[in-house]
């Protein structure tokens, strides 16, 4: 499969994209759509690849204490992701402040869609990644 290929006819991006238009409304999902469109082929990989690294780490999180300076750091990379992906997006500077990071952290433990990407490393992941994100941001952000 060809790098091209990788975005193109796959049930479960279809699937999350009804997901996202059902949740936030076309307007939203379509502004999205079309900031993606606008990304080169090479900051879509990129994006991709930072994507992964960052969710393979958070993976192995559950092992690790809320507070424990290796998750903080995984935490610190995820929120570093975060900031590059969304200027890409935008095509300007984002960061992601105190306020926003705390919601991100809301969402991730109970919002059901946001939940699953978490919870697909194992039960519970969700709501202690969200936790180590709180506690990030206290330190880091406020």
């Amino acid at each position: 499969m060809t790098n091209e290929q990788d975005f193109q006819e796959q049930p479960e991006l279809e699937q999350q994209e009804k997901m996202a238009r059902e949740r936030v409304g076309d307007d939203k999902v379509d502004e999205r759509m079309e900031q993606l469109a606008k990304l080169s082929m090479e900051d879509t990989l990129a994006l991709k690849e930072k994507s992964e690294a960052v969710m393979q780490k958070v993976a192995g999180c559950l092992s690790l204490n809320v507070d424990s300076d290796e998750l903080q750091a995984i935490v610190r990379e995820y929120l570093t992701y975060t900031n590059f992906a969304l200027s890409k997006l935008q095509a300007k500077a984002v960061v992601v402040g105190y306020e926003r990071f705390l919601t991100m952290a809301n969402s991730i433990a109970n919002d059901a869609d946001q939940k699953q990407v978490f919870e697909q490393f194992g039960q519970g992941c969700a709501e202690h990644f969200a936790k180590a994100m709180q506690i990030y941001a206290e330190a880091n952000l406020k």
